[in-house]
């Protein structure tokens, strides 16, 4: 059941209306990894740690997007269409 403070939180605003229930903390010094911390039970330094894995995440996902973005793009340079395949357009150059 969702604790009635985060229901309250919800409902108080708008800025609040996503609030996860829990958090993924990872695990750093000899403390071990959470998975699914309850929202409510954690502090703000594990809210600090959470947000640093999300953004590394985010981080991460943005630059494999933009990398991709690129191979996209020389492709397309090259006269590629839809169908084709990367290894059709690129495998002479390997």
């Amino acid at each position: 059941m969702v604790n009635q403070v985060l229901e309250a939180l919800r409902k108080q605003s708008m800025l609040f209306a996503d609030l996860p229930d829990s958090v993924r903390v990872p695990g750093h010094g000899d403390h071990p990894a959470i998975d699914a911390l309850p929202l409510e039970e954690a502090s703000i330094d594990d809210l600090d740690l959470a947000l640093q894995a999300l953004d590394h995440k985010i981080t991460a996902a943005r630059q494999q997007a933009l990398v991709l973005q690129r191979l996209r793009d020389q492709a397309r340079i090259r006269g590629a269409v839809d169908s084709d395949t990367l290894g059709a357009i690129f495998g002479r150059e390997a």
